[in-house]
């Protein structure tokens, strides 16, 4: 486990065994009583939302724990663009405390394009989820789900066209059968790229499906 001495968020010396100090951890704000389907906050009593309970997504649950804002959208850019891999392992104990044994075979990384790889030098999904992997004891499989078109950045981008950027994006080749997968990504904003590789999946027989992320931008509902 990684011990650094010193807070990741402000740097700051704290207890070997934390890697936040007490004022950055409680900056991270969590989502309150999160939908088990959407992730975002439930208005009513139950485990699904609403919105959900009249259309469900295209998985059976998500864990996103940390709302994407303020603190905790830079430290995942610190994460994603500034190749601050301690991160992934300090910011998955958020995700691991909100974890519920499901029947989940393996964690598929979100998967970068060649391309992309190659101009950021690691794709941030896989250190998340060698992170869970490892805490968790879940099997990793990075290679079976590829992104084999190169697309344009998701931000900015209306939900329609997030839809079109990523339509024919990913190809998936597993080595072995699954029916239970977690697809693990950074952040969840419109929920369109796990939509799409949803839809790979299904079509390859998967029957439950998660996703998995650090953190969830907040729908305006």
């Amino acid at each position: 486990m990684l011990n650094p001495g010193l807070c990741l968020g402000c740097g700051i010396s704290i207890k070997s065994s934390r890697y936040f100090c007490r004022h950055c951890d409680q900056s991270l704000a969590r989502v309150t009583n999160p939908c088990r389907a959407c992730g975002q906050p439930n208005p009513v009593t139950g485990e699904l939302c609403p919105a959900c309970l009249h259309k469900p997504p295209p998985w059976q649950a998500m864990i996103a724990p940390l709302v994407y804002q303020d603190a905790t959208r830079r430290l995942v850019h610190q994460l994603k663009f500034s190749e601050n891999t301690p991160l992934a392992e300090a910011l998955v104990q958020h995700l691991i405390s909100a974890y519920q044994l499901r029947p989940v075979q393996v964690l598929l990384p979100v998967p970068l394009h060649r391309s992309r790889l190659l101009e950021r030098g690691f794709n941030q999904s896989l250190e998340i989820a060698d992170a869970l992997s490892r805490r968790l004891q879940i099997p990793l499989d990075p290679h079976s789900l590829q992104r084999i078109r190169a697309t344009d950045a998701q931000s900015g981008l209306s939900l329609n066209q997030r839809q079109q950027n990523l339509a024919k994006a990913f190809d998936y080749q597993p080595r072995q059968a699954y029916r239970a997968v977690a697809i693990v990504d950074d952040v969840i904003t419109s929920g369109s790229t796990m939509t799409e590789i949803c839809k790979l999946l299904r079509r390859q027989g998967i029957e439950h499906i998660e996703a998995w992320s650090l953190a969830r931008a907040l729908a305006n509902r």
